[in-house]
């Protein structure tokens, strides 16, 4: 099965990118558009892992999220990871060292249980569209689309099986484990 680790995205926050998403679309001539449901923040893709593995997967979100307290990230701008004239479209938060520091904790506790460690640093992001291709050039694009900076409460941290159903790709929560409660 294909996993990852991640940050789950509110029915709101979904509502909100998926509204992004369709200023992008209106300036793509094409593309793969992220399916709603399953808009998140990828922390760790591991890829290919077996049951065998869930136990230790687990364990390591479990230590993550008894060590971080909740925290929020703003969105902030489009950007695009280039490929040719094909790119994906991404939207990005602030700078924050507190997804930094999930991050880090989360790195440790993987190699704890014999996981490999991320190969890229973190790049905080959430994919819009795969495979896009814009009317124009990508710069224009970036310029054509407007990002409100909303809050994204991160609450926890999840671990997800990449799978396809009837064709349709879907990120199915296995486990998620909620951070320590933010004082408020």
């Amino acid at each position: 099965m294909r996993t990852f680790i991640g940050i789950s995205m509110s029915e709101e926050m979904k509502e909100i990118l998926a509204q992004i998403q369709q200023q992008c679309q209106k300036n793509c001539k094409r593309g793969n558009f992220t399916e709603k449901q399953n808009f998140h923040m990828t922390l760790h893709f591991l890829g290919e892992t077996t049951k065998y593995d869930l136990d230790g997967l687990k364990q390591a979100v479990y230590e993550t999220a008894q060590k971080k307290r909740a925290f929020a990230l703003k969105l902030n701008k489009i950007g695009i990871f280039r490929r040719e004239e094909r790119g994906i479209i991404w939207v990005g938060v602030e700078e924050n060292k507190e997804i930094f520091h999930l991050y880090e904790v989360l790195e440790r506790n993987l190699s704890k249980q014999g996981f490999a460690r991320e190969k890229k640093p973190l790049r905080p992001h959430i994919t819009l569209v795969r495979e896009a291709v814009p009317y124009g050039c990508f710069l224009q694009m970036e310029k054509n689309v407007v990002v409100e900076q909303r809050e994204i409460l991160v609450e926890s941290i999840t671990l997800f099986e990449s799978t396809r159903i009837k064709g349709k790709l879907l990120y199915r929560p296995i486990f998620t484990q909620n951070l320590i409660k933010k004082n408020l």
